[in-house]
């Protein structure tokens, strides 16, 4: 742990929502970051970034279960297409449309028939925030963990009843006891991938590093292969420009599962 630590059972709400709002601890402000994603996107046509036979990389876009979208999340296009690499968007519907045990089903749906379709050489599922969330809830799925040969999670959410208290649950209608259900922490992890790579930003809250470090370990204990990071300089919406960049920490970590390895 590198920031004092935080009690979110004993801490009010509103400091709980604080440690909870990336937002509030970003770099940049949030309006000038979304803008990115869309403008880095927007050039891309999803079919030209898929061909069957070649490594894959399946990233599931964060936006606290309720923002954002699989259009707005291929801004890794250009180091996708430089290292020959297939990038899938998963898209999934949004609260308050969906529960999140509803995007859970439909991003397991779609990871599994896009390996279907694709048969990729290698596979890394990746998510970020919301969507390593659900990417983490996806690898423990018994169908899709065996297909995978790595996943990544960034700046994630892998205990989810801190944000009961939080405005963020107000589309999303949890209480106590769906959160412990639908925080992939507090279930088995027998079933899951033999390599994960779990990194938030260094400029994150003490919580969004504390649950990186916490469930790390937990999979580590589990007895998958487990890298934890916290990333120099990289915040919770800049981290995942590095997936599939080299010369980054996660980007090589990436490629080196997806088989780029440089010679």
């Amino acid at each position: 742990m590198t920031k004092t630590e935080f009690d979110w059972q004993s801490a009010t709400p509103g400091e709980v929502d604080h440690q909870y709002s990336p937002s509030q601890h970003a770099k940049r402000p949030l309006p000038e970051i979304l803008k990115e994603y869309h403008t880095l996107s927007v050039v891309h046509d999803a079919t030209d970034l898929v061909a069957s036979h070649t490594p894959l990389l399946i990233y599931i876009h964060g936006g606290y279960w309720q923002k954002l979208s699989a259009a707005e999340s291929l801004f890794n296009a250009s180091d996708a297409l430089e290292e020959k690499v297939s990038l899938h968007a998963v898209e999934y519907t949004l609260a308050p449309m969906a529960s999140i045990e509803t995007m859970i089903d439909e991003c397991v749906a779609d990871v599994l028939y896009t390996i279907a379709v694709l048969s990729p050489t290698h596979v890394v599922l990746a998510g970020c925030s919301a969507g390593a969330h659900l990417a983490a809830m996806c690898a423990r799925h018994s169908e899709v963990s065996p297909l995978l040969n790595g996943v990544v999670l960034l700046s994630g959410i892998y205990d989810i009843r801190p944000l009961i208290v939080t405005p963020t649950n107000d589309p999303l209608g949890l209480d106590a006891e769906r959160a412990e259900a639908l925080s992939p922490q507090l279930l088995p992890a027998d079933v899951f991938p033999t390599a994960a790579l779990l990194a938030v930003g260094e400029c994150e809250s003490s919580e969004f590093i504390r649950q990186n470090y916490e469930y790390g370990n937990y999979l580590s204990a589990a007895g998958t292969r487990v890298d934890i990071a916290v990333v120099a300089d990289r915040d919770h919406f800049d981290l995942p420009y590095d997936l599939l960049r080299r010369g980054t920490l996660v980007g090589d970590w990436v490629l080196a599962l997806l088989g780029r390895t440089a010679s």
